[in-house]
């Protein structure tokens, strides 16, 4: 697994960790489709298809996909992975041919080995009630083999996309409340290592993504706790200009109180900005049943203090359009002009900067950008 290995550290060293523009905070309330019935009581991951959408339950429930009507939440039909175990299956997604189930939940932080099971579609019709999955083992690079606490760490993960024959990771930082971005291939043998390509300051806890495979954009479900004790539940919405992930232009989008949506777990792209989340259900001092809610962003409109070119780093060049430049000043931690702009040129050539932390000014504008190497 050496080649595996060096492929994502060198992805991550010579990527550097830049930031999209801010677009904004908003509000949206997503509608509620249905109460849910007792299959999806711990309901952690959605995909859709054709009007259905499969889910999957997390630890301490049967290795199941479970699928139900999108039009209304009924349950449909479920089928048991009779080959795999279910140790924390916390996302779903799906390529043209293939579910892909990650079984990656670390809330203890005592995991090292992670998996990915495959199963093919054309298995899920209603007249079988056992599937088989092929399993692939991976484990986190970066993760530190000892000291990690009971939801007090950094390596937990439940967030899971499938886009241009890759599985795109999304970690869930109990302590830290960012999120890092790992990439794993679709087949591999042995156990992969991983490292993360990027990572992103969230506030909160993240618990599924998605991607609109119509444009690209793709979205980070979460909650996190109020200082009221309660929790919220939110989305980002990033715009994925060129496949920056998450150095791309973003939005913060705040859904509302897990007292409406349960505890928001599962998202899905059934057509262009519009969706599905399901939450999962609560039981405290009161229980709260499990829900799926839709989703329509289509009016949605983002919020932006300003212009917003189409600027963004990658490896070691600013692309910027040359009408922005005297507005615009790279500058370093000391606040000097990192480098004078190369007139005439949509792009900026950095690889002579020296490794460090610099800033992009500009009207109502600021983005950070590391150069590692």
């Amino acid at each position: 697994m050496k080649h595996a290995l060096g492929f994502f550290y060198l992805l991550f060293s010579s990527f550097g960790l830049a930031q999209g523009l801010n677009l904004g905070t908003t509000a949206y309330s997503p509608i509620l489709v249905a109460n849910l019935s007792s299959p999806y009581n711990e309901t952690s991951g959605l995909v859709y298809t054709n009007d259905t959408i499969f889910s999957i339950n997390d630890s301490g429930n049967l290795p199941a996909i479970h699928a139900l009507r999108a039009s209304d939440g009924t349950h449909v039909h479920s089928w048991v992975v009779s080959n795999a175990q279910n140790l924390d299956w916390e996302a779903l997604t799906q390529s043209p041919s293939h579910l892909f189930v990650a079984d990656v939940g670390n809330n203890m932080g005592n995991r090292t080995s992670l998996a990915i099971y495959s199963i093919p579609k054309v298995e899920l019709n209603t007249n079988n009630t056992i599937l088989l999955a092929q399993k692939q083992t991976f484990r986190f690079g970066d993760q530190p083999s000892t000291g990690l606490q009971l939801n007090a760490h950094n390596y937990d993960c439940e967030a899971l996309f499938y886009w241009q024959d890759s599985l795109h990771l999304f970690s869930k930082n109990w302590e830290n409340l960012w999120t890092r971005h790992y990439v794993l291939p679709l087949t591999w043998q042995d156990t992969l290592v991983a490292y993360p390509t990027d990572s992103f300051e969230v506030n909160g806890l993240i618990t599924d993504a998605a991607i609109d495979a119509s444009n690209s954009v793709f979205y980070l479900l979460g909650y996190k706790k109020e200082l009221s004790g309660l929790y919220s539940s939110f989305m980002y919405r990033f715009l994925n200009q060129n496949n920056l992930f998450l150095a791309s232009d973003y939005q913060r989008i705040e859904l509302g109180s897990t007292l409406n949506l349960a505890q928001t777990e599962g998202i899905c792209v059934a057509d262009s900005a519009k969706g599905f989340i399901s939450g999962e259900q609560i039981v405290s001092v009161f229980t709260i049943a499990p829900k799926l809610h839709s989703f329509n962003f289509s009016s949605l409109a983002t919020v932006s203090n300003g212009k917003n070119p189409a600027i963004y780093f990658h490896i070691h060049t600013l692309y910027i359009p040359q009408e922005f430049l005297s507005e615009y000043q790279l500058l370093d931690t000391s606040g000097r002009i990192a480098i004078a702009w190369q007139l005439g040129k949509n792009h900026q050539d950095l690889s002579k900067l020296t490794p460090g932390t610099y800033f992009l000014i500009g009207p109502h504008f600021r983005r950070t950008w590391v150069k590692t190497n």
